[in-house]
């Protein structure tokens, strides 16, 4: 019969995943993990890569100011281009964009070279990533998908840690570039995978045309009992926005939300980046630690990033997710400010960057999922991509001071104090944002005895 209609809502919003989805959610885990193996492995090698470039250490400011620079430029304008002509598409170019520049990073000679290719790298990955997290977000049922988001960042974590831990070996017993050819070739390996297999969003397709029979073909993998008739229109109860999409990251009282989110991701990720580009680094100049040593300090926190998720899911069963992170971002405070001990207290290196991964990197994925799950399908690359550029801009400022006060003699406490200091910022936007959230559920339940964790923060 033609002309029926179906909702898609039930079959992406039922509780048990099946296999297709977990092998989707599975596929865009290990390209998190590529893209992250081949986003940090600059500064975890950046004493290393110096070197071999004939420049000082503090120099390489510029580089982490050039990668924070093509992230915000890709976070800005691709994901808005996304909301318009799909997701799936988007992830595979820009894939493969990031590989071959991560491969042609090894061709530089000079540190402008150097600084140039890795721009346009990193503005590849901004407009990557936030569309492998909305396109996640897309097929996550509502009451798993706060979870599922944060957990995805586990692999971004253990990617980025993946560089620390075997960047040193492949200086060891080869080049600097080697690393590089590493990360480059395998995340090209990987482009056909996703040619073959990733489907684009059904939300997506819905938004742009109802009766699209791919919209039936993918809901048929998500559930094999799923059947549909040639010409079915596709319904969904999500909110559908329309005009233009950053401007509808403010409309219908979403204004309060989306500058809170703006403010947490800008001053985390600022920490965030500061302290991933720099702590190998600050652990060798500041510690007085071997390079190998301080790098691999830094790469235990692919353990912290494991840990990270398993702890806010603990919290946010019982406070919500916005409050949790509240509590996780002004640990992470205290924490990366302790890193100012480790010239005394050495072994207190593998406990801090244990805790690097745990509080900031977990904190960070948290603040990412939280993003991803505040606005409807038509919007959220763009908010996840605005909320992410504010943060890029932010990481444009934070590496290079960080070069900054290192090369003007900063004490270990001054240098840790001031890079820590944005996720106190971080943690106040936080704590605002669960006040907003708990008044208005108040307002919503005519019995305002226990404020229920919004949403948005499942």
């Amino acid at each position: 019969m033609r002309g029926d209609e179906q909702s898609i809502d039930p079959v992406l919003e039922r509780e048990a995943m099946g296999a297709y989805r977990w092998s989707l959610y599975a596929a865009c885990g290990v390209l998190m993990a590529l893209e992250g193996y081949d986003a940090y492995i600059v500064s975890n090698l950046a004493a290393v890569i110096a070197r071999g470039l004939d420049i000082p250490i503090p120099s390489m400011a510029f580089v982490f100011t050039a990668q924070a620079a093509g992230m915000a430029l890709g976070f800005y304008t691709i994901p808005m281009l996304a909301d318009r002509i799909g997701r799936r598409n988007i992830i595979i170019v820009g894939s493969a964009l990031f590989g071959i520049l991560t491969l042609a990073s090894t061709l530089a000679t000079t540190l402008e070279e150097f600084t140039l290719v890795r721009f346009l790298a990193f503005a590849s990955l901004g407009g990557t990533m936030p569309n492998i997290i909305a396109l996640v977000a897309e097929f996550m049922p509502e009451t798993r998908r706060g979870r599922l988001l944060t957990w995805l960042f586990i692999a971004h974590g253990l990617g980025a840690s993946a560089a620390g831990f075997f960047g040193p070996t492949f200086v060891e017993y080869h080049s600097w570039q080697a690393a590089f050819w590493a990360g480059g070739i395998l995340l090209l390996l990987f482009v056909p995978f996703l040619y073959l297999h990733l489907p684009e969003s059904c939300r997506f397709l819905l938004v742009r045309d109802p009766q699209d029979p791919r919209i039936g073909r993918i809901l048929n993998r998500v559930d094999p009992a799923f059947a549909f008739a040639e010409g079915t229109r596709f319904t969904t109860t999500e909110v559908r926005t329309s005009g233009i999409p950053l401007v509808s990251l403010f409309r219908d009282g979403r204004a309060p939300m989306t500058l809170l989110l703006w403010m947490a991701m800008g001053a985390a990720l600022c920490a965030t980046a500061t302290l991933s580009a720099w702590m190998p680094s600050y652990l060798h100049v500041l510690g007085g630690l071997e390079t190998s040593t301080a790098t691999r300090m830094s790469a235990v926190s692919a353990f912290g990033a494991m840990a990270g998720p398993v702890l806010l899911t603990y919290l946010m069963k019982r406070l919500g997710m916005p409050f949790s992170l509240m509590l996780t971002l002004s640990c992470a405070f205290v924490a990366m400010t302790l890193l100012a001990l480790v010239a005394q207290m050495p072994w207190l290196g593998w406990v801090l960057g244990f805790g690097f991964g745990l509080l900031v990197i977990g904190s960070q994925a948290g603040l990412n999922s939280l993003v991803a799950s505040s606005y409807p399908t038509s919007i959220r690359s763009t908010g996840i991509g605005w909320a992410g550029g504010i943060g890029r801009i932010t990481s444009m400022i934070g590496p290079g001071l960080g070069g900054a006060m290192l090369a003007a003699g900063w004490g270990a406490w001054q240098i840790y104090t001031a890079i820590a200091a944005p996720l106190l910022i971080a943690a106040l936007a936080m704590l605002i944002f669960h006040r907003i959230k708990a008044d208005q559920g108040a307002a919503a339940s005519p019995a305002p005895t226990t404020v229920a964790a919004p949403a948005a923060a499942e």
